[in-house]
This record gives structure tokens, sequence and C-alpha cells, in this order.
């Protein structure tokens, strides 16, 4: 039975492999002089030309392959739509259209007939768009697409191409890396008012687990070799991942950890900085529970039997030890799997190939601002991230036999809106003089080794390019310093118009929705309706709806930084004035808010109540003004037809990439289109 079952098993793993390469055979390129794409979109690249001059870097010889594309091609900046969010821009990039036509507002959507704490739309799904994106397009044409990372990408549209691991559209199985922490007072309040949660409502990325104090149950031959020991359990998704705090010989303070998955054979022994290898794991996924905190959920007994046991690798690196004993351990999951890349064989192709994937690094939102030790693993992820994107160029170019490749990395928007480097290198940061000429001089250099990565990935997609390929390099948005939080849930709740209560169960402030009138919901949305929010949401009107929407806009035209008197507001419309600022009427609230420079508008609730308050993190984009200069983005084209060392004359829109390119390609663009073509790049009109 046993034989069987393996032959069985085996013949169908054979069948895999052998239908993926006959993918790829199928749809390699037949015309020798055909076409290529390779759009490159890093994530919050910021490029303008006052303080992150990425264009004067690359002529002085600091990003050579940059250098290479825009001395062989033409160049400038782009600006992006308003609200400055990765779905968003996305979404217009990909379509030619801006947010009113195609429908992506902002990451979630609340929709009218449902309850506000339940998001119907997420930005970042394919199914959130109202018009054909490009890859669509480019697939009738013929060509072989592959997408990695992008935005929108999934659940995936393509029926012949590639499709890894879309962020965030709600499509296949991931696990997000998490960090586990010891109970300790030197977690400070802070810690606790972020929100650690993927998107707000998902997947918790920060746990506490405590120092057990049973019997150890460890192997002998372990424990005999340390002088004192501390058990923790860091179990999580279905599988056993067991620690000790050790004290080692010559030492009289914790000074390692030991991981094992069995308390009988140690995993990795690691001391504070060091990262194990990856190692092999199998992760429990439930297909009933959608792992959302804001959605009904199935029974338990139904959500048990519908598990999952994938087989994947962490990798897990000690972040902070000390002799209280405290810890900060991170584990990261591998992004990959059979679930989240479509067709799936893939799956297994790009480990044997390539390996384990980290996609990018930290979490949304960031999870690695509260320790000092923290930078360290950012930086120490960062790089593995990179290394792994750019071994992927190579392989959609040359294995998966790609015509054309949209790929995108999200390190940048991670690095520039953590904690330690924007407020402290652009001269328009409040906090710019917290940091000394010396210190300045060791984050610049930091920062500018993120862009030579992203260089080094433009260097491996020119190496793997040939001369009729076409080489677009752009981002979604640019980065702001960020100084203070305004909580605007809080405001309202000073005035009496949101009502809260606490969830034990969650250790969470919540929202009493059939008591509240005024909400925020991220990122620049408010709701209002005079007799509740409770139930179904529908858009209110009459007298008193006018008068209490009024009275919320005059509230926060006066609202202002108590410590500059400074305005925080920087604009505000009605759903009426949507077309003012290109947005759906039919997926934003009741007001529409923009945040001045420097500020940005949280959902946060605290029992305290507090409107102001420091942000830990450094940077942000998210409603503010598309027409600041710090969220311009880099465009450069080149190939075929393209002007070379050109630079373009003024500041194009995001949605003229996609009509350009589609032109340069002399594909029929279709009628949905918004985007103008850049005229003045072509050799020939």
């Amino acid at each position: 039975m046993k034989k069987a079952t393996f032959f069985i098993f085996s013949f169908i793993i054979f069948l895999a492999i052998l239908s993926y390469s006959y993918y790829l055979r199928n749809f390699q390129t037949q015309q020798a002089n055909k076409l290529k794409i390779y759009w490159f979109i890093p994530d919050g690249l910021r490029s303008e030309p006052e303080v992150f001059k990425i264009y004067e870097w690359a002529k002085s010889g600091e990003l050579p392959n940059l250098k290479y594309l825009i001395e062989n091609g033409s160049s400038g900046y782009s600006r992006p739509v308003f609200p400055s969010h990765t779905p968003v821009n996305f979404a217009t990039l990909m379509t030619g259209t801006w947010p009113e036509k195609h429908g992506v507002a902002d990451g979630p959507m609340r929709l009218q007939g449902y309850p506000l704490n339940m998001i119907l739309k997420g930005g970042f799904s394919s199914a959130a768009k109202n018009v054909t994106p490009i890859w669509t397009t480019l697939e009738k044409e013929k060509n072989m697409v592959s997408l990695l990372s992008v935005p929108g990408s999934t659940p995936p549209e393509l029926y012949k191409g590639l499709t890894i691991k879309g962020r965030w559209g709600n499509w296949g199985i991931e696990f997000p890396s998490v960090i586990f922490n010891s109970p300790s007072k030197l977690i400070d309040e802070d810690y606790f008012d972020q929100d650690k949660r993927v998107l707000s409502f998902s997947h918790q990325l920060t746990l506490t687990r405590p120092i057990e104090k049973n019997k150890l149950d460890w192997s002998e031959d372990i424990l005999k070799k340390y002088s004192k020991v501390q058990e923790i359990n860091l179990s999580l998704w279905g599988q056993n991942l067991f620690a000790l705090l050790v004290v080692s010989p010559n030492s009289t303070d914790f000074n390692k950890i030991i991981f094992s998955f069995d308390k009988k054979t140690i995993a990795a022994e690691l001391k504070a900085g060091e990262w194990s290898p990856w190692l092999n794991c199998k992760l429990n996924w439930q297909t009933k529970n959608d792992y959302n905190t804001q959605t009904p959920k199935k029974s338990d007994w139904e959500s048990s039997l519908s598990q999952l046991m994938i087989e994947s690798q962490i990798k897990i690196t000690v972040i902070k030890i000390d002799k209280s004993p405290f810890y900060r351990i991170r584990v990261v999951y591998d992004s990959l799997n059979d679930f989240n890349v479509q067709p799936s064989e893939a799956s297994q192709d790009i480990h044997k190939k390539i390996g384990p994937m980290i996609d990018f690094v930290d979490n949304f939102p960031p999870q690695l601002i509260f320790f000092d030790e923290d930078k360290k693993t950012f930086l120490d992820e960062m790089t593995m991230s990179f290394d792994w994107h750019q071994k992927m160029v190579s392989y959609l170019i040359k294995d998966a036999k790609s015509d054309v490749v949209i790929h995108s990395v999200y390190n940048p928007n991670q690095m520039l809106t953590s904690r330690w480097w924007l407020p402290y290198l652009d001269p328009k940061s409040p906090r710019y003089n917290d940091v000394t000429e010396d210190q300045r001089k060791i984050l610049w250099t930091e920062v500018k080794n993120m862009y030579v990565q992203i260089d080094r990935i433009l260097g491996e997609i020119i190496k793997n390019s040939d001369p009729s390929t076409y080489i677009f390099f752009s981002s979604d948005h640019g980065v702001i310093p960020l100084w203070k939080e305004v909580r605007l849930n809080n405001l309202f709740a000073q005035n009496g118009w949101l009502k809260t209560k606490y969830s034990k169960e969650k250790n969470e402030t919540e929202i009493d929705w059939g008591n509240s009138r005024v909400v925020f919901t991220q990122m620049n949305t408010i709701y209002i309706n005079p007799k509740n929010l409770g139930g179904p949401y529908h858009r209110a009107d009459g007298d008193e709806y006018q008068k209490l929407r009024q009275d919320v806009m005059v509230l926060l035209r006066n609202l202002k930084d108590p410590e500059t008197h400074t305005p925080v507001l920087e604009n505000v419309w009605t759903w009426e004035q949507a077309d003012q600022i290109r947005l759906p009427k039919d997926r934003i609230g009741d007001l529409v808010v923009s945040n001045a420079a420097h500020y940005i508008w949280s959902e946060t609730l605290t029992q305290k109540k507090e409107v102001f308050k420091v942000s830990l993190k450094g940077g942000y984009k998210q409603a503010a003004l598309n027409t600041l200069p710090e969220l311009l983005t880099p465009f450069v084209a080149f190939g075929p037809g393209i002007k070379k060392n050109y630079q373009i004359s003024h500041i194009i829109d995001h949605a003229d990439q996609y009509t350009t390119l589609l032109s340069l390609l002399n594909y029929k663009i279709p009628d949905f289109v918004q985007g103008k073509k850049i005229e003045e790049i072509f050799t020939s009109k």
C-alpha cells in the first residue's frame, strides 16, 4: 500500500514538472527579433531634483546602470495621483487611467450597503479595477507575460502567463514574518499604541510570548551544556518551534538562544544579530479562515477540517537578548509557495533554482522600528530581499521565456517610511537637526546603498536584454518625512461623535458603531451619519447631515499642532466634489481629507484620546497632495525608437507611461485610456 501511494505521488510530481516544462516551451518566443519589455517599478523610490537627486548620482558614477539607461534613453519625472498610495498609483500605471475611471480609491475601501467595519473592496486586489490592466492587453497580443510582486495582479488575470505573489491581493496563501517579544518594561507605551496587524485588520505581526515556568523536557544532552536556561514557545501556524534562552560557559548573562522543532535536536544556536540558515518546516493554513479580524468566521470545527499543510522554510534571527532575560526574535517565513504562484508548478522550479523568497523587508505596518537593534535586522533582511529579486531577473527572462516582465520590489518604500533614515536626510523635516553631520553621512551611505541595490537589478535587466528590448524604470510614489500622527478618531471621540468600547478578548479599544456618528478610516476618508454608523452604511442626506458634515469640516480646518500652531489640514472635499480630485464617488466616504506635510492621519484609538503623537515611523505618502515635489518618481524609457540622452521637458502624469509603452509597441490604445503619449521622447512621430 505504501509503495503504491509513493508511486502515485511520484507520478503526480512527474506530471506537474512535465506540464510546467511544456508550458515554458509552448510560449517560448518564436520570432528572433520580437520586441520585449521589462518594466521595473520599485515601490516608494523617491526621486526629485532637490534632495534625492538620483540622476545626478547616476551621472557621477554612483549608479552606473541607471547612468547607462539615461545616456541611451529618455528620462524625467512622473507625478503620482491622489491619494499617493501604492494600490491607487499602481492601478493608474497599469491601466493608463485615473482613479475616477479605474475605481481604486485606496487600499481598504468600504461600499454602501455593507457595515463600515468590513472592507469589501481591497485596492490591492485585481478585482478592484474597473478597467483592463496592461498585462491582459499584452497577453492578447500573444506575449508571454510574467508578473513579479505587482500590486493589483492577484487574483491572477493572466491565462497563460506567470503571476508570482501580487502583494495583499487576498489570493493564495502567505505567511507574514513575525516578531516574538517577551513581556517587558523595556517596551514602552508607544509600542502598544502601534498597529501590529497586516493592513490593520489581518494577521498579527508582533506576538508576546511569556517565558515558560514548567519543568523542562528538553534533551539532557542539550541542557547539560549550559549553566542556566529559560524556555519559550514560539509555535505558530501549526508548526512547533521551541527556544531556550541560555547562559553559555564562561558567561554570566543570557547571551544565546537555542531553537528546536522537537526539543531533541538543535536547529539553530544564535547570538544577537545572527541569522539561521533556512530551516525546513510544515505550516498549517485553514482555507475556511480568511484570517481577517473584521469578518464573520466559520466554526472552529469547520476551519479545522479545512486545514492544509504547506511545505515551507523559515529563517530566524535574534534581534535582542539581555540579562533580564528579555528577548526579541524575528521569524521570516518563505514568501513563496504553490498557492501564491500561477501556474503553481513554477513555485517548485523557482525554489530549486533561486531558493526561498524574501519578498520585502519588515512588514506593513512596520515592526522593525522600536529598538535600536531593529535597524541592523532591517538592513540584513533588505539585502537578502534584494539578492532574491536580482536573481529572479534572469529566471523570468531566460527560464520563464518571458516576452514581457513587470516587476516590483517594496524595499525602497519600507526604508524611506521606516524610523531610521528619512527624517534626518530631508532638510524640510522637523527632525532634520536631531542628528549630527557625521551621523547624517552614515545614514546617507545606508540609503544610497539601497539605491545601489536597485541599480544592480537594473544591471541584471540590461545584461539579460537584447537590442530590441524596451526597459521602463519608474515608481508609484515618493516619500515625505513624517513627524506626527494626527489621530482623528480620538479627536472625534473627544467631541462626542465617536464612541468606543474596550475588547478584553482582543485587548484593543474598538469603535461602538451603533453609537458613533463620525469616523475616520484609512487613508483619507471620513464617514458621517447624524443618526449612527451601525449596520449597513448608506450615505445620509438632509439638513441634520449637512450641519454635522459642516461642523466636522470646521473642526478640521481649525485643528492645529499645539506645539507649533501649524494647521494640519491641507484640504477637505465633500463626496460631491470628488471630480476635483478625480476619485470615484461610489468608493469614498462623506469627506476626503488631505494632510499637511509632515503630518499623517491615523485611525488609532487610545484610551487617553490624545490627538497628536510623534510618530515612530519616519516617512509617509498617504493623503498628501500629489503636487508635493517629494512625491515625484523617476521615469526612464530605453529601447528602439526612443531618443538617447534626452531629458523630458515637463513632469509627466503616471497614466502617460502606459500610453507611451503601447504606442512604442504600435498596439492599439484602448478607448478607456486617459494617459497621453509622451511624444517628445520618440525619435520619429
